[in-house]
C-alpha cells in the first residue's frame, strides 16, 4: 500500500474501531432482531425484512425480494465466521427461507411473499447472482448445509449457462426475457459471486466462468476511450441508444477495482491497468471534491448527471481505495470511512442508516433498505482486513 506513515496507520485502525463497535454492537444485534421476521422463537423464520420506515420499523411490504433475503444471509454468515455469537442460527433459518425461492427446473424465483410463498418466479440474473454469492458464503460455515450450499450455487451457476447465455456473450437480464437493454451489473455481481465460491472450495472449475466475464468486461463493458464503465447496452453489446448509452455510475467503477485486484489475486492474470483507468475516472468526475463523496451517476465524459450520493456507492469508493493500494490510499480511505459513519451512519435509528444524501449532503431517503447492510460489511471488511495488514 505504498510508504504508510504512524500517523495514517493509526488514522486507519482508529477509524475502524469506531466502524468495528457500531458494526457488531449496534448494527448486527438490530437487524438479527428487528430486521428479522418471524415469531419470538424463531426471528428469522419467515427471512429478513425488505425494509423498514425511517423510525426504524419494519414496513412491511407484501413482497420480498429474493436479492435481500440472499444479501442477508451473506452478512449473517460473514458474522458467524466472524465470532459474533446470533449469526449462525440467523444464517441457518435464512438459508432455510431462501430455499423456498427454489424453482423446480433449477432457477430461482424473483419474489416471495412475506410468508414465503412464491409471488414473481422469474429469474433474474441479478438475483441469482446473489444466491450462489450467499450460498458461496453460507457454504464456509461448519454444518450439515455447507456442502449442499456448495453443490446448489454450482447447480445455479450451470441453470445460468443453460438457459441464460446469449450467443455474443453475456447473459439475459431475466426469463422471461423481458426486452430491456442488456446490463453491465448483474455481470459483475455475477464475476463476483463466482470469485466468492472460488474462495470457498479452492476448486479451478468453480472459477471458469469468472474468465468470460472478464473478457466481456474487456470487450464490451469499459469503454476503450475514456476507461469509464458503461451500465447499459443494445443487443450488439454496444452502448444503448440516449441518456441510457451515456450512464455510468463511480460506485460501480470502484467495485470493479476491488473485484479485478481479487480475480487477479485468484487467477493470476493482470488486471492491473484496466483497474487503474477505472479508478482514475472514478476518482476525476465521480468524487465531490468538497465532501469526498462518491456521486450517483456520470457521462462516460465525466459530466455530472446525479448530484446525490447513495450509500452503496460510499462503501464502494472505500473498498476501491484500499484495493488500488497507492500511496495516499490510507489518508483517503480514512476519509471515505469517516464519512459513512458521520454522514450515513448516525442520525438515525441505531444500528440503520441513511441511504442516500443529496446535492447538498442533506438526507434524501424515503426508507431503510436492508439491502444496503451487504455494502456496509464488504466495505467494513476491507476496511478491517487493511488495519490488520498494517498491524491495527
Amino acid at each position: 500500500m505504498g510508504d504508510v506513515s504512524g500517523r495514517d496507520a493509526a488514522a486507519l485502525v482508529a477509524v475502524r474501531d469506531r466502524f468495528a463497535e457500531w458494526m457488531f454492537e449496534r448494527a448486527l444485534p438490530f437487524w438479527a432482531d428487528v430486521g428479522c421476521d418471524g415469531t419470538a422463537d424463531s426471528p428469522a423464520c419467515l427471512g429478513a425484512q425488505e425494509y423498514l420506515t425511517l423510525a426504524g420499523v419494519p414496513a412491511l411490504p407484501a413482497f420480498k425480494r429474493v436479492r435481500v433475503q440472499a444479501r442477508q444471509l451473506f452478512v449473517f454468515s460473514w458474522a458467524a465466521l466472524r465470532g459474533w455469537p446470533l449469526a449462525a442460527a440467523r444464517a441457518d433459518s435464512l438459508y432455510r427461507f431462501l430455499l423456498r425461492a427454489y424453482r423446480p427446473d433449477g432457477g430461482w424465483a424473483r419474489l416471495l411473499t412475506r410468508e414465503g410463498a412464491v409471488l414473481d418466479a422469474t429469474a433474474e440474473l441479478y438475483d441469482l447472482a446473489f444466491v450462489v454469492f450467499a450460498l458461496a458464503w453460507y457454504a464456509r460455515l461448519p454444518g450439515p448445509f455447507s456442502g449442499e450450499a456448495a453443490s446448489l450455487a454450482r447447480a445455479t451457476l450451470g441453470w445460468v449457462c443453460r438457459t441464460m447465455a446469449l450467443p455474443d456473450g453475456g447473459f439475459r437480464n431475466c426469463l422471461p426475457d423481458d426486452g430491456q437493454p442488456r446490463q453491465q451489473n448483474p455481470h459483475m455481481h455475477l464475476f463476483e459471486a463466482v470469485l466468492a465460491l472460488h474462495g470457498t472450495t479452492g476448486d479451478e472449475g468453480d472459477l471458469a466462468m469468472a474468465h468470460g466475464l472478464y473478457a466481456l468486461f474487456l470487450t464490451r463493458f469499459q469503454d476503450p476511450a475514456t476507461g469509464a464503465l458503461g451500465e447499459y447496452f443494445g443487443p450488439d453489446w454496444h452502448p444503448a441508444p440516449g441518456e441510457q448509452g451515456e450512464w455510468t455510475e463511480p460506485g460501480h467503477h470502484f467495485e470493479w477495482v476491488w473485484l479485478l485486484q481479487a480475480y487477479s489475486a485468484q487467477s493470476g492474470v493482470q488486471t492491473h491497468e484496466q483497474a487503474a483507468r477505472l479508478y482514475r475516472f472514478a476518482s476525476a468526475h465521480g468524487v465531490e471534491p468538497r465532501t469526498g463523496l462518491v456521486r450517483d451517476g456520470v457521462s462516460r465524459k465525466g459530466v455530472v448527471l446525479r448530484h446525490s450520493a447513495r450509500l452503496w456507492a460510499q462503501g464502494e469508493g472505500l473498498r476501491g481505495v484500499l484495493a488500488h493500494a497507492a500511496a495516499d490510499s490510507l489518508p483517503l480511505a480514512t476519509s471515505m470511512a469517516t464519512n459513512l459513519l458521520d454522514r450515513y451512519l448516525s442520525g438515525c435509528p441505531q444500528g440503520t442508516w441513511i441511504d442516500q444524501l443529496d446535492v447538498n449532503a442533506r438526507p434524501a431517503a424515503q426508507r431503510i433498505p436492508t439491502s444496503s447492510l451487504y455494502h456496509i460489511v464488504t466495505a467494513y471488511d476491507a476496511l478491517d482486513q487493511a488495519a490488520r495488514g498494517i498491524g491495527g
